[in-house]
């Protein structure tokens, strides 16, 4: 770990040398969105600043100072936002900047219009929003400092300054549908054995009862989120429920076969719960929509969940028949077998080399039921197949190494990493406490698919936390 202060020094030590000025050449950590999303404020940590002076490169409409890395501290994917304007904001412990680059190629920048010397800026027109849209936090003095880029959208009252009428009074445009994903998730079945959960902004302006997706209440066009799933036929259900303390949901999901469920009451207490069972024909994109029974809106949280037994114990609304139990029993639970393999991802994490400067965990449950001795990985213990993450990199170029570190509690933990150029990297104690450590080269060969698996020595399983952070030395 380092304090900030160092991290900004080490930072501006750097700037000496020269530096490239803010391209989209690149992406930054990247997030897809629609504007019924994007309704509910989302907020993103970083880590404000960067090397370059904005002022000395010559963007078109931009004739200010402020200090700001080379590729975008985030990368966002938009669509849907034609009834909608986009306001970012940025709080800091510094005196923070906002540089966009929006759909349509445009260079957008804010100082000090949210306060307290931090940014601001509202952006319209659909042109603008529809598509990519990088996004630079940077600061105004060359410092460094924590901060939180804040998303949200706004119906639009009146139009923006364009030739055409205002927008109509804003609903949805058709039935839910699966044309347009949402947020995408890529995950495994051996995930969600642990349950996972995810936030959403439940309701909706879409009466679906007229859809044909047997199902009533409100629901929006485009689904909350969108998971690609694998590895499902090791099991026999996958579970979603909804919780929510403040009003009715629903809850209703396209499968990748494109069969539509539905539930309403199933979990109890006015909130749904769907048990859909579970084979090869579940990998591929599941799509999911949170909504309520009367229109209203309010916060609630989804969790999923695989099950080795049969699907049962109520969820379908009575639209989706459970299958009747098989003759023979179920055997003994065991997760998937097979060597460790990058033929299917991880869950996908977007992310640079600048925003891992700032250490970086996830939670995970170690262990696995493949003894990999025997897998050529130049590794020993026990892992799965499929990897816990896949992390698609960028900007690695920039450090001399990549630090990831597993810690437990409980269990004796390992760590095995495959990178962009396929080389294996193992260790099992080397952080101390039996618990391990790696310190892999970063250069331009780091940049692309990073994936991770967190095992055990001795084949148990525990929960634990792996950190990523980028070094300069």
């Amino acid at each position: 770990m380092r304090y900030l202060a160092a991290a900004a020094f080490g930072l501006i030590a750097m700037t000496t040398a020269a530096a490239a000025c803010p391209t989209f050449s690149q992406t930054g950590a990247s997030y897809t969105y629609t504007g019924d999303q994007l309704y509910t404020p989302q907020s993103f940590g970083v880590v404000a600043g960067g090397q370059n002076n904005i002022r000395n490169c010559g963007l078109p409409g931009v004739n200010r100072t402020g200090w700001v890395t080379s590729a975008p501290d985030f990368t966002f994917y938009l669509s849907g936002m034609d009834p909608y304007y986009l306001v970012a904001d940025v709080v800091s412990q510094c005196d923070a900047v906002l540089l966009v680059n929006t759909a349509n190629a445009t260079w957008m920048f804010d100082d000090d219009s949210n306060g307290n010397l931090d940014p601001r800026l509202e952006i319209y027109g659909s042109q603008n929003l529809n598509g990519r849209v990088d996004v630079w936090v940077g600061t105004y003095n060359n410092t460094y400092c924590d901060a939180t880029l804040n998303m949200e959208t706004w119906y639009a009252q009146a139009p923006a300054p364009q030739p055409q009428p205002p927008a109509p009074a804003p609903q949805p445009a058709a039935c839910p549908t699966w044309a347009n994903p949402g947020q995408m998730i890529y995950i495994s079945g051996q995930q969600l054995y642990s349950p996972t959960s995810y936030q959403v902004m439940a309701g909706g302006t879409t009466q679906i009862s007229d859809c044909g997706v047997n199902g009533w209440g409100y629901a929006n066009t485009v689904p909350h989120y969108s998971f690609m799933l694998s590895g499902m036929e090791e099991y026999g259900r996958l579970e979603i429920e909804v919780t929510s303390a403040s009003c009715d949901t629903t809850l209703l999901v396209n499968t990748p076969t494109t069969t539509w469920y539905f539930d309403d009451d199933s979990r109890g207490n006015l909130q749904p719960l769907l048990n859909i069972p579970s084979s090869a024909q579940l990998n591929g994109r599941l799509d999911l929509w949170v909504g309520t029974y009367n229109g209203s809106a309010c916060p609630a949280t989804v969790e999923l969940e695989t099950w080795y037994g049969d699907a049962a114990g109520g969820g379908g609304g009575g639209f989706q028949p459970v299958p009747t139990p098989t003759p023979t029993p179920t055997p003994t639970p065991q997760p998937a077998g097979g060597c460790p393999t990058w033929a299917n991802p991880g869950q996908m994490i977007y992310i640079t080399g600048q925003q891992l400067y700032s250490p970086t965990s996830y939670s995970v449950q170690a262990g696995g039921s493949t003894n990999i001795s025997n897998c050529g990985v130049g590794g020993r213990g026990y892992a799965n197949a499929a990897p816990n993450y896949s992390f698609m990199l960028s900007g690695m170029e920039a450090y001399g190494r990549l630090e990831i570190e597993v810690t437990s509690a409980s269990c004796d933990t390992t760590l095995l990493v495959n990178t962009p150029t396929t080389q294996w990297f193992f260790d099992d104690d080397s952080r101390g406490s039996l618990q391990p450590l790696l310190n892999i080269p970063s250069s331009a060969n780091l940049n692309g698919r990073l994936d991770l698996w967190v095992g055990t020595y001795n084949g148990s399983y525990c929960p634990a936390t792996v950190e990523l952070e980028t070094w300069y030395n």
